[in-house]
């Protein structure tokens, strides 16, 4: 396989905004392959496949080419690594000029190399994955999270079944997919596939969802006719899924402060035939205020670290620190107190994060028990997932009750 010159620019060029900029890996890659509609189907993989691999790999392949961070042709550096791993001649570029393909050590010696080098980790992430879990059961969870995520669709129950949509797929489009028992609305495709052009996609049958992520909707136990308050809704994902499970009877408020969520979450409630989500601005105090102890149910999916769904963004390693963590924290907590005061007596509030850490997920909810907004709720269950476990991306969730 031949690797052309525009198609290295492409993937040195994401890799620049991404781990040196900090920008958002999905959208920058995105707004990449956007730029570039010229580009073959088969330039458009490698694109992909090399930011995804390389951002996921950077410091195992610094450590495999000797690589000079500060050097000005680092990101072309860590493409020569990659292109060398995949048993491809390196190209007679002046860019790659620094690398000698002798000195490149593509199989690092697993005995003698520190996990976090073969694992490819910041250090203070490591040292946190070890004094959490352990050196066993971090190894085991951190190769999980640096393998690729299975693709998983969640069947919308409003207008489709899991069996018609799964003999759909089969049929019409040659996808296979299976079910998991555990989870009803789930189904795994056999591969990775653009799906989102398709009719099916477009008349609101399905939606991509992680596994664990459909878990959250079913922890929360929503029923028709209750009033539920979904405090920080994004694009909308655990929205629809309780819209679903309360089979369209309700109210659902789906609240975020971003414009630009709150647009995507309007066209997604469209699109599955959702009648029961009211989209409103998270800065809108005054709204807030009229909804005290009105809610049967508030879903928190808190902002944190992402460092559960490493599979999908491991960009999310590099950009986040201890200090940007705590940050999250005081937020996590903030949004906590906050939301508790819509909960109606008797309602139940659950907290939900894609982080597999303590300090994000059961520190946070005994603090919050603690604290004076807390005391009239009780703990009456929570979950961590593990994905090496699950085979799902990493979330934590609790559910608390109000006393009546």
């Amino acid at each position: 396989m031949k690797l052309h010159r525009n198609t290295a620019l492409g993937i040195v060029q994401g890799l620049e905004q991404i781990l040196q900029e900090k920008k958002a890996l999905r959208p920058t890659l995105n707004q990449l392959l956007k730029q570039n509609r010229k580009w073959g189907s088969r330039d458009r993989k490698w694109v992909g496949e090399g930011v995804l691999e390389i951002v996921r790999w950077q410091r195992k392949f610094s450590e495999m080419g000797s690589l000079d961070p500060k050097s000005k042709f680092y990101f072309w550096n860590l493409l020569g690594v990659w292109i060398l791993s995949k048993g491809i001649t390196l190209p007679e570029w002046d860019e790659f000029s620094e690398l000698d393909s002798k000195k490149i050590t593509l199989d690092l010696d697993p005995k003698s190399t520190p996990l976090k080098i073969l694992e490819s980790l910041p250090d203070w992430l490591d040292d946190l994955g070890v004094r959490t879990f352990g050196e066993t059961l971090w190894k085991k969870e951190i190769q999980s999270l640096n393998t690729t995520a299975p693709l998983v669709l969640r069947v919308n129950t409003l207008k489709t079944t899991p069996e018609k949509l799964h003999s759909f797929l089969k049929t019409k489009h040659q996808i296979e997919s299976t079910f998991i028992a555990a989870l009803p609305e789930a189904l795994v495709l056999s591969k990775h596939q653009k799906l989102t052009h398709t009719d099916a996609y477009k008349k609101g049958w399905f939606e991509i969802q992680d596994a664990n992520s459909q878990r959250v909707a079913h922890f929360a136990d929503p029923k028709p006719g209750m009033s539920v308050l979904d405090a920080c809704a994004g694009g909308g994902g655990k929205t629809l899924h309780l819209a679903a499970l309360m089979q369209n009877q309700g109210t659902i408020v789906a609240m975020d402060p971003y414009e630009k969520k709150i647009k995507q979450l309007e066209a997604r409630v469209q699109r599955n035939g959702v009648t029961i989500v009211r989209v409103e601005n998270t800065d809108d105090d005054a709204f807030l205020k009229t909804q005290k102890e009105t809610a049967d149910l508030v879903l928190i999916d808190a902002p944190c670290s992402g460092l559960g769904v490493l599979r999908r963004n491991p960009a999310a390693k590099w950009h986040m620190t201890p200090k940007r963590i705590e940050e999250l924290i005081l937020l996590q907590q903030e949004i906590l107190q906050t939301y508790a005061g819509q909960v109606s007596k008797g309602g139940s509030l659950v907290y939900a994060t894609c982080s597999i850490f303590p300090e994000e997920n059961q520190n946070q909810v005994q603090n919050f028990l603690n604290s004076d907004s807390g005391k009239d709720f009780q703990l009456e269950k929570e979950e961590t997932f593990l994905t090496h476990t699950t085979q799902g991306d990493g979330f934590y969730m609790a559910k608390m009750a109000k006393s009546s």
